[in-house]
């Protein structure tokens, strides 16, 4: 590495950081603050519960971080460049402004892979980690846990096996009034309705158990009424293996997958002929959001290049406008993707099409 990239990497270093720390706390101040407060006082979270949430929501609010901070922080790097007169020097060594931005792209890149790296490892396994220490204090706060399960089973894209229940309880491994439906064919044959189900080795023993067969026996005049068959017991087992662990996992919210469980979630939902928008949306976010930071290392250098001596305060409204000029961008085409208007790829990608292309122009417009 010249002296010339590790001279602008560490012109951008300090405000970079001071960039993240900038942001984390006007986004921790207006959502995290306010929602743990909310918590605490419904739930009587504990000092040490609350402070475990909030270190499990941070990375998710420092994924949406990076990017403004690599535009803040190139913004005022190049700001003091053009204010001390040091890039009118550069220029005169035979250094072009072009030459200046390899580097500053190169950096752009590197943040990105670690950005999505974190979107990928860190993010899903924390959101699972605190929607669990959530929906417990609920459940012992006598709240009613927003964590029903629904499963859906499929061989070859037919629907063979539906279970819901309005509660899962991995630890225990335990339904709270489950209902499962049995399928040939794709068509309902029977479906069972229980007060509870508790998980034994590779079945499901359901206590209060009532049960409906559907038959068309007896209505060969009408095969479209079939015949119901209710039979009630107090114990019943279900024969699925599948474990409290799978489901749990089958009925993670978009938020607490990974790239790779994101799409074999749209996978299976495809085979079900079920709408997979809002999940192929999250799929290409999760590289969009972090490729951003890649996207404003091209456009931040031409901007940050000024007659005047750059600040912070001038850096930081600028990266503010443009961050959010683009957020607003990315919020609406995913509500017109929502819509059926654009393809969920072009709504996530367009702001970094676009984007990309303008720095790139500017880039070219700028004097070598």
């Amino acid at each position: 590495m010249k002296i010339i990239d590790r001279y602008l990497l560490r012109a951008m270093g300090g405000p970079f950081v001071f960039g993240v720390l900038a942001f984390v706390l006007l986004f921790v101040s207006a959502n995290v603050l306010f929602r743990l407060v909310e918590l605490v006082s419904q739930l009587g979270l504990s000092l040490w519960t609350a402070t475990e949430l909030f270190f499990l929501w941070l990375p998710g609010f420092v994924v949406l971080t990076f990017p403004l901070a690599t535009l803040v922080a190139i913004l005022i790097a190049f700001g003091r460049l053009s204010g001390d007169s040091e890039l009118i020097a550069m220029h005169a060594g035979g250094i072009g402004f072009r030459r200046l931005v390899v580097p500053i792209a190169v950096a752009g890149v590197l943040i990105s892979l670690a950005t999505a790296a974190l979107n990928e490892f860190v993010v899903p396994a924390a959101n699972r980690r605190s929607e669990d220490i959530v929906q417990t204090a609920m459940a012992r706060a006598g709240k009613i846990a927003k964590d029903e399960v629904l499963y859906k089973e499929s061989s070859g894209g037919i629907i063979s096996t539906v279970i819901y229940a309005d509660r899962l309880d991995v630890t225990s491994g335990e339904l709270l009034n489950p209902v499962i439906v049995w399928f040939e064919r794709g068509q309902p044959v029977a479906a069972t309705k229980a007060a509870r189900a508790v998980w034994k080795q590779n079945e499901w023993d359901m206590y209060e158990a009532d049960t409906v067969f559907f038959s068309t026996e007896g209505n060969e005049d009408d095969q479209t009424k079939p015949k119901r068959i209710e039979k009630k017991v107090d114990h019943w087992t279900a024969h699925i293996p599948t474990t409290p662990r799978e489901l749990a996992e089958r009925s993670r919210s978009p938020d607490e997958m990974t790239y790779r469980e994101l799409r074999e979630r749209i996978r299976d939902a495809l085979g079900q002929a079920q709408p997979t928008v809002q999940l192929e949306l999250k799929l290409h976010h999760k590289l969009s959001i972090p490729f951003a930071c890649f996207v404003f290392a091209l456009i931040a250098p031409p901007l940050g290049v000024r007659s005047h001596r750059g600040s912070s305060s001038i850096g930081m409204g600028i990266a503010i406008l443009i961050g959010f000029g683009y957020y607003v961008v990315w919020h609406y085409l995913s509500a017109v993707a929502q819509q059926g208007y654009i393809s969920p790829f072009w709504a996530a990608w367009l702001p970094n099409v676009v984007t990309a292309a303008i720095g790139l122009v500017l880039i070219l417009n700028v004097r070598k």
